[in-house]
Parts: structure tokens; sequence; C-alpha cells
């Protein structure tokens, strides 16, 4: 009977050491919940993508997230928060569509998602002189009259980034504020000679436009004789 006892005794224990043996660790999981397949997002304005991540034997104070855009790191790697929730803020260029969110536990068991989007390119602002204009004329003891307008499919017009410049007396402060319609109007000296006035708008993204007119700055107004 003790033989019998101790067979069973040593068979009881070898299975619960297989049983121990076999415990695996699980893999976390990786969910995108800002963006799906076909998304499309602005090229160079900044993105928000947020996203969750779990683990079945983990608590989120054990895990480890990093986005990344293609294989570069878009977001440095960071600790999820109470609810498992990961965000990153990003400006996105025309050829960056895919974007990814990695999970690590503490045993280095990975999890990942992705996904495809599509980015939309935006289209620079327009810029327009109304004044001066090049068969007028000026003299350098009299104000010029400055008049434009500028206008940007994405950005508001008075968010958009203008000034006038000439090419003898550089940037000049004037009408550089435009109203929500786009409208600029001010009026400033310029000294005597030949100016290549440019008016310059730019969006929130850096893209540029210009127009240009040359005008002729004659010396002081005097009395005609007669």
């Amino acid at each position: 009977m003790r033989l019998i006892g101790s067979i069973l005794l040593l068979a009881a224990t070898a299975c619960r050491t297989e049983k121990a043996l076999t415990v695996t660790n699980s893999a976390p999981v990786a969910e995108i919940k800002s963006h799906a397949d076909g998304d499309q997002v602005l090229e160079g304005f900044v993105t928000t993508f947020w996203g969750h991540v779990s683990d079945a034997n983990h608590s989120y104070d054990q895990l480890r997230g990093t986005w990344y855009l293609g294989t570069e790191m878009l977001c440095e790697t960071a600790v999820p928060d109470d609810l498992g929730d990961l965000r990153c803020e990003a400006v996105l260029g025309p050829t960056d569509t895919e974007v990814a969110l990695e999970v690590v536990d503490e045993a280095n068991a990975l999890g990942r998602a992705q996904v495809q989007l599509v980015v939309v390119e935006t289209e620079a602002p327009e810029a327009e002189i109304l004044a001066p204009v090049s068969s007028g004329i000026y003299y350098s003891d009299q104000k010029l009259t400055f008049d434009g307008l500028v206008s940007d499919a994405e950005d508001a017009a008075e968010e958009l980034l203008v000034f006038w410049e000439s090419d003898i007396d550089g940037v000049l402060t004037v009408a550089d504020e435009p109203n929500p319609a786009g409208e600029l109007v001010g009026a400033e000296y310029l000294s005597e000679g030949e100016h290549f006035l440019t008016l310059t708008a730019e969006d929130s993204t850096g893209k540029q436009h210009t127009d240009n007119v040359t005008v002729t700055v004659g010396p002081p107004n005097s009395a005609p004789d007669c």
C-alpha cells in the first residue's frame, strides 16, 4: 500500500509540475481607435492619434506603448494612462501613410495595430496686390495706399501670416493683418526710387504665395512753375 501511495504521490507531483511548466504569457493587444484604414488626414496639420492597449496578465503600468510612422518612431515610448489609452500628436507629410501602435509587456511580448491613411495635400494660400499699381504717380513725401487680398482653402484669412516687402526699403510694417474677408488696407511712405513690391501670404503649413508689382516713387512733390 505504501508503494502504491508513493507512486500516486509522484504522479500527482509530476502532473502539477507539468501544468506549471505549460503556463505561458499572453501577448498584449493594441487597438487604434482614432483612425481606420482609408481615413483622410490633412498634410501639414497636427493630427491626434489615440489608441487602447490591454494585456490579460499585466496591468496598464506594466505596459509600454510606442507610435510609429512606417519604421520611424512617431512619439516617444510611454506608459498608458489609467484607462489603457495612449495618444500621439504628429504632422504628416504627403508620403506618410502607415501609422502603427506597438505595445510591449514586462515579458517582452509584443502587440501591434496599424492603419493605412490617405494624406490629402493642402493648397497654398493666394495673395493679390490691388494697390499700388505700376502706372500710378507717387512721391516720397506722400503715403502710398497698400491694398491687398489674401485667402486660403484650409486656414481662415485672419490666421495667415502676411507681409509686404520692398527691394529698397525692406519689409514694410503696413497692412499685414487681414480681416475675416482677407482684405488688407494701409498706407506708408516709400523712399525715392523704383521699388519691386511683393505681398506674401503664408499658411499654417508653411506654404506661401506672393504677388508683386513695380512702382516708381519720385522726389518730394513740388508746386508747378508758371
